[in-house]
């Protein structure tokens, strides 16, 4: 509600300008529904499209950008579709509450798993510190959900016995709300692999729901990409590339807008302190995570190999370089919390001298 002062109605959060092309289609099924202009656009549209198109058959998976790439993470938007019951106009409010529950969910699971690591519940609390995960629940999008997925995946995969379906669950959920989750499954199947090797035997019940989140993805992938035109098929360059070339290349955008006007230097001056202090603490976590080795530290050192391969066009812009990295740099503040509460030093009693 704050970042929408001094007006608020949920649809606000969606960002769906009323240029965009699906803005007459959802004024027809919403007439409440707010709009915002061009400048203000932003991803919750895709969202909110494949909540009202869920399997790309009817009228919204046409009428946005880059159609088929949106499509590849459609789990978010299922969940705003069931909890909606059919009614478009329910969505805003769907999108809202599912904001905030992705947060309290967030803090919440973090919290459990730094408990189940040794660490204290209150970092969970670090959850309400990202401004990335903060601008991410104040524009409806995935990055709070993200995490609670993650956290509560490690949650479960920690305890001594799971239900592998619980397991299975959760990582096809992971796969299917963002691509590049996909990373957490293999970062988990690196822990099993020393046993594996030792024992030359392979725990299915661990192996297998492991399977089930890119087996799912892949299945979906095909099924979507079937949807749309090669036109639709297109993606933008500047968003994945080389590792680490995305970043020096940011640099040096940010350096020719320190020159420019008034508020491109304003982006330019602030960008790089930005990245260099969020790479500070994905590298450091990363660091820690090849040393531990555990389902944590595999997962934040998947999570920072994918981070280093960003590009200007998801590492520049305030929004994007505070939103896109912070599920990473929160998994990291996290596993450096639980790494530094497990290897504090005892406070040795000082002696008292008797007199007498």
């Amino acid at each position: 509600m704050v970042s929408r002062r001094p007006s608020f109605h949920p649809s606000l959060l969606l960002n769906v300008a009323d240029s965009d092309p699906l803005s007459a289609l959802v004024a027809g099924l919403d007439p409440s529904f707010q709009f915002t202009v061009a400048s203000d656009h932003y991803d919750g549209v895709y969202f909110l499209a494949m909540a009202l198109d869920p399997f790309a058959l009817g009228q919204a998976h046409d009428l946005i950008d880059l159609a088929a790439y949106r499509y590849g993470h459609p789990f978010y938007s299922w969940v705003a579709s069931v909890l909606s019951f059919g009614q478009p106009a329910a969505l805003p409010w769907v999108f809202w509450g599912l904001s905030v529950l992705s947060m309290a969910a967030a803090a919440y699971s973090v919290a459990l798993l730094a408990t189940r690591l040794g660490a204290s519940p209150w970092l969970g609390l670090t959850v309400s510190f990202s401004p990335g995960l903060l601008f991410s629940a104040s524009t409806a999008l995935t990055e709070p959900f993200q995490l609670a997925l993650i956290t509560a995946l490690l949650v479960v995969w920690l305890r001594s016995r799971t239900n592998p379906l619980i397991l299975a669950a959760l990582v096809v959920a992971l796969c299917l709300t963002k691509e590049q989750l996909v990373l957490v499954p293999v970062a988990l199947g690196l822990t099993l692999l020393p046993g594996i090797v030792k024992e030359r035997r392979i725990p299915w019940l661990r192996v297998a729901p492991l399977l089930a989140g890119p087996l799912s993805l892949g299945s979906w992938l095909w099924y979507a990409r079937g949807r749309f035109s090669s036109e639709q098929s297109t993606y933008d360059s500047g968003n994945l590339g080389v590792p680490f070339a995305g970043w020096l290349n940011t640099f040096d955008l940010a350096g020719a807008l320190r020159v420019s006007d008034f508020h491109a230097s304003q982006i330019g001056s602030t960008a790089v302190p930005g990245l260099m202090a969020t790479a500070a603490l994905v590298v450091a976590g990363a660091i820690v995570g090849f040393l531990r080795r555990d389902p944590l530290g595999w997962t934040v050192v998947s999570q920072a190999a994918l981070i280093s391969t960003l590009g200007w066009r998801t590492l520049l812009y305030p929004h994007e370089m505070f939103r896109i990295p912070s599920v990473a740099a929160l998994l990291a503040a996290l596993l450096l919390g639980v790494h530094l509460s497990r290897h504090k030093e005892p406070r040795q009693a000082v002696p008292t001298v008797g007199t007498g």
